[in-house]
């Protein structure tokens, strides 16, 4: 009978060890570093990959463009267009800028499709910097645009196209 709990004590420590080594890796916070060269990797499009809550701010290397196509100035990883420079001539409003592609979507999603939504990239690679944008518009047109974004809670702002892309 002794032998018997002795058995079952050993055997419940074994397994409550095992959960916790378990428990441990799933959980822990240190690197894992393994050899990855047999393993591999398949690059997903921009509208198939599933964006984390804590993922770091977006650089080029995490959207690719659809497999078989080839990148293109025309390319975005978001819902509206993204460019990399202002029309010379035009107005733009702009509703924010972020860095991480969760807050520029929800962004977009926010304004709805009322007015045409373009994403300037105004960063770097390293240290990206996306301005949600309405536009192009004419002086008159922005300045409309303007007074009913502001109206209902933005502090939006106009952006002129030509002193956007002036050389510094």
């Amino acid at each position: 009978m002794k032998k018997t709990i002795f058995f079952s004590v050993v055997f419940a420590m074994l397994v409550t060890l095992l959960m916790l080594f378990l428990v441990d890796s799933v959980f822990a916070e240190e690197e894992v570093t393994q050899d990855i060269s047999s393993v591999s990797l398949t690059l997903l499009p921009a509208q198939e990959r599933i964006p984390k809550a804590n993922e770091p701010a977006i650089t080029r290397e995490l959207f690719a463009p659809p497999v078989g196509s080839s990148p293109s100035a025309d390319y975005s990883p978001f819902s509206a267009p993204l460019i990399s420079g202002l029309e010379s001539g035009k107005w733009y409003v702009q509703i924010g800028a972020y860095k991480r592609a969760g807050h520029v979507e929800e962004a977009i999603s926010r304004i709805g499709t009322s007015s045409p939504v373009v994403i300037h990239n105004a960063g770097t690679d390293t240290n990206p910097m996306f301005r949600v944008l309405l536009g192009p518009f004419s002086r008159n047109e922005s300045k409309s645009i303007l007074q009913h974004f502001k109206n209902n809670g933005y502090e939006a702002f106009e952006r002129n196209g030509n002193q956007i892309n002036a050389p510094r």
